[in-house]
């Protein structure tokens, strides 16, 4: 008979073993994700929308990323830049040996044609080639800027996922002019893209060959692992349905849910639901190039109107955990750059000032163009709750509803609305505020902005550009480039199988993750 301690002993150490077991990473299996719809692009350079971003920061790298405190980190850099004692020339080397998909290394010659590209298109691009005199390769592993004036923001540019300074091979950046959608997705990330059926699913397989940092991952970057053979991302439009194929096993993760699917989820015991903090806060974003609301007074009357609350409870399905009432321009979660400003005309619920502006901007119940979508369901939900307290003094709005990619190429083109739903993530600098800036759909082409925007690009010192900042909050809620309603914290659920996810970052990443079954 053998003794009691030897057979407790013994299931002491097959228990040790089997946790053991499922804490250790393993390699295989195909990871299959629920997203909201189809990506109008997968070219980062290309727009702002934050499925583009999510998939291709899979498959494309830039010189930095963001490590878990929002900080710049080396990517496809050897470190961080020199700079010159003057501030005006850095110099970033290249880490050698990095491969591109189709085999190629990657050298300065790629990386001065997709900065060239990404200057020319992407929003934070811009912001910085403005201050750019000179780009140049110097070396095959070397790159320089010059500068004309001082910069804040060369690194954070360089470092930010969304709309980011992606690395193709040149090649692919000189062939896709900066108003074309590159289309040959050669990158240099942790998967790579093996096949896209619209409305069925996007492939990306394991790169074998990535060339990963040393260390642990952090944030949007550091050692970037890939333990599944695949990640397919398919696409179901509707939350409801992504959840419900999450409970039965046919989705092993579920993105952009809803808030009044949490309780339901929790219960689950072979779910895990994660809210997102900081996801988004809520925004109208004006049409400022042609039509109705170049009317400062109309876009003025529209904020006045608002009751912010019973919005943000509608969207957040009555959950308080889901949704924040907050004025200032960044999250509190991005302590530098939050702000507690008092009396700023946010959530005014002034019916009286709202009718005064609309007499005094000439408005005559002219209908005005409000585009949303039902994949967001806040987005829908938001835009419904608005329409109501708008119509209530005096506008008339002709809601359009559309997929989210159809309006993502309709916000493009100014004759084509009045007014879009979106969401404000998280940005990192203030010069990344894309609706104060007059190339983001809504244009902000207003000069004291402008000069307001061009003060922070070029000051280096916190206090100051915090006090600028300071200064840009208070105009834009006189200017009302956009109409900022409450943050907004999103939900996102996994099956317990999946292990190894990072739940501290706003948009999901998948390297690193495995699968236990």
């Amino acid at each position: 008979m053998v003794p009691r301690s030897v057979v407790a002993l013994i299931a002491i150490l097959l228990l040790a073993s089997s946790v053991s077991d499922a804490q250790t990473p393993k390699r295989g299996g195909v990871l299959r994700i629920g997203n909201l719809g189809e990506p109008p692009s997968l070219d980062p350079h290309w727009g702002t929308q934050t499925i583009t971003e999510v998939l291709a920061n899979h498959v494309f790298e830039g010189l930095y990323a963001l490590d878990e405190g929002y900080r710049p980190i080396p990517m496809l850099a050897d470190g961080m830049p020199t700079v010159s004692k003057d501030g005006l020339t850095y110099g970033i080397k290249l880490r050698k040996g990095v491969k591109f998909h189709n085999g190629k290394e990657v050298t300065s010659d790629d990386v001065v044609a997709s900065l060239l590209r990404w200057g020319k298109r992407s929003v934070y691009g811009k912001s910085l080639f403005a201050q750019v005199a000179d780009f140049k390769a110097t070396d095959t592993y070397a790159v320089e800027f010059k500068l004309k004036e001082k910069s804040a923001i060369v690194v954070i540019s360089l470092a930010v996922p969304n709309n980011m300074g992606a690395i193709y091979p040149k090649e692919i950046a000189e062939k896709f002019p900066p108003d074309q959608r590159i289309t040959e997705w050669v990158g240099t990330g942790p998967f790579k893209i093996a096949e896209w059926k619209p409305d069925q699913y996007i492939r990306m397989v394991r790169f074998e060959d990535y060339t990963r940092l040393p260390g642990k991952q952090s944030g949007y970057g550091g050692a970037k692992i890939a333990y599944v053979d695949e990640l397919r991302w398919i696409p179901v439009p509707e939350a409801a349905s992504r959840a419900a194929q999450l409970e039965s096993g046919d989705l092993d993760v579920a993105d952009d849910l809803v808030a009044d699917g949490y309780d339901r989820l929790k219960a689950n015991a072979n779910v895990q639901p994660v809210i997102v903090k900081p996801y988004y806060w809520l925004v109208a974003v004006f049409n400022k190039k042609e039509g109705l609301m170049t009317n400062a007074k109309l876009r003025q009357a529209w904020q006045a109107a608002l009751d912010v609350e019973p919005i943000m409870k509608t969207v957040a399905g009555g959950k308080p955990e889901f949704y924040r009432m907050d004025s200032s321009l960044a999250f509190q979660e991005l302590p530098t750059w939050h702000t507690k400003i008092a009396g700023l005309p946010w959530n005014e619920r002034n019916r009286d000032k709202a009718r005064r502006l609309l007499k005094e901007a000439g408005y005559t119940g002219q209908p005005v163009r409000f585009m949303t979508t039902q994949e967001y369901k806040w987005m829908y939900d938001f835009a419904l709750v608005s329409k109501q307290q708008l119509e209530e003094v005096g506008f008339k709005v002709d809601l359009q509803v559309m997929d989210w990619s159809t309006l993502g190429q309709r916000r493009v083109q100014p004759k084509e609305y009045d007014v879009f739903t979106t969401g404000m993530g998280n940005f990192f600098d203030p010069t990344h505020h894309i609706y104060l800036t007059p190339t983001w759909p809504g244009w902000t082409e207003d000069e004291q902005i402008a000069t307001l925007m061009a003060q922070l690009a070029r000051e280096t010192e916190l206090k100051k550009r915090q006090e600028l900042w300071a200064q840009m909050t208070k105009l834009f809620y006189e200017k009302v480039p956009v109409a900022r309603y409450g943050d907004l914290f999103g939900l996102r659920a996994l099956r317990t199988t999946v292990k190894g996810f990072n739940d501290k970052t706003e948009r999901p990443r998948f390297w690193g993750v495995w699968l236990d079954r």
